[in-house]
């Protein structure tokens, strides 16, 4: 496994947005439970895709996350723009259903060339059936979790709060940062986890964040559009969705929504040099989430550790005095 590498250019200068879309959650999560990739869906949601989803299901989308299958087809990729609190992908699934066959042909043809992968020459012979199937695939998954994704109105909005913190404080290298294991940002370059890794740079377009309410390790995202550039993140706290009717109360401490309540936790109590021993007692972690979490912020600059014989030691840095300072 590679990675694609985007270049940010002058990240002072990113304009940034947060899409509230559903079609990613749902192809996440369909890659997760019918493809060979991985995205770190919980297994209470797997089994709820796999007991609504109709016959045939698997054959519909073998073909779109076999190997080989670098990229879905424009025809059937979401066109990602924001549903506010009233989601509804049905202008999307329309637009599969009502696709000519002689479009989707001429797209495979030209992602794979003139002879098309085995697993795409079913869907090469009868296009209009493959269509309206995946577009059923995709209905059934979003019956089923229209719920869930109802339940998560709050995180959306602490999550539009917490990265228009950010980018207005001109920090956006703190969610950059904190994007999870398959995305690894520094000096401008943003590394994303790709079977098919290639470079691209951002440019003028618009850099979006997309939260993914059913994945802790979604890797969706496009990168060569004209006009924007989306990624789709891990949504903090979405394992509160896993139990009907949780309450996600909102925050309202600024530096908490900038940066995670962890952190901010572990900076403001960095009044004076620490052990990693005594930062996992103040988040309530294990060992490996606490320098998991130290990582992070020493990568951006907020703070330095040090080995001082036996254990680690951990201070804030004058960046970090500062921040806290900003948020105060």
């Amino acid at each position: 496994m590679g990675y694609s590498r985007l270049d940010l250019g002058n990240t002072a200068r990113l304009h940034v947005k947060v899409v509230r879309d559903p079609a990613p959650t749902l192809i996440s999560l369909l890659a997760d439970v019918y493809g060979d990739r991985p995205q770190g869906v919980a297994e209470p949601w797997r089994r709820l895709i796999r007991e609504v989803m109709p016959t045939g299901a698997a054959a519909v989308l073998h073909p779109v996350f076999a190997p080989g299958s670098p990229i879905l087809v424009d025809c059937v990729s979401p066109g990602i723009h924001d549903h506010g609190s009233a989601p509804d992908p049905t202008d999307y699934l329309e637009q599969i259903r009502d696709t000519a066959p002689g479009v989707l042909l001429d797209q495979l043809h030209e992602v794979h060339g003139e002879d098309l992968p085995v697993q795409w020459r079913p869907v090469a012979a009868a296009p209009v059936r493959w269509l309206h199937g995946f577009a059923d695939v995709m209905a059934g998954a979003w019956d089923a979790f229209a719920p869930v994704w109802s339940r998560a109105s709050a995180l959306f909005d602490r999550e539009i709060e917490r990265i228009g913190s950010a980018v207005v404080r001109d920090a956006p290298e703190t969610i950059l940062l904190g994007l999870g294991s398959r995305h690894h940002y520094r000096e401008g370059i943003l590394h994303i986890e790709d079977r098919y890794p290639a470079d691209f740079a951002l440019g003028e377009r618009v850099l979006a964040f997309v939260p993914i309410i059913s994945s802790s390790a979604p890797t969706l995202c496009e990168l060569d559009a004209p006009d924007m550039v989306w990624l789709g993140c891990a949504m903090p706290g979405q394992g509160r969705l896993h139990e009907p009717g949780e309450h996600v109360p909102p925050s309202t401490d600024a530096l908490t929504i900038a940066i995670g309540p962890a952190r901010a936790r572990i900076l403001r109590m960095l009044t004076a040099p620490a052990a990693m021993s005594d930062i996992a007692g103040w988040i309530d972690a294990t060992a490996p989430a606490a320098t998991y979490h130290c990582r992070r912020l020493e990568a951006a600059g907020l703070l330095v550790r040090r080995r001082q014989g036996l254990y680690t030691e951990v201070r804030r840095t004058s960046r970090g005095e500062a921040l806290i300072d900003l948020f105060s």
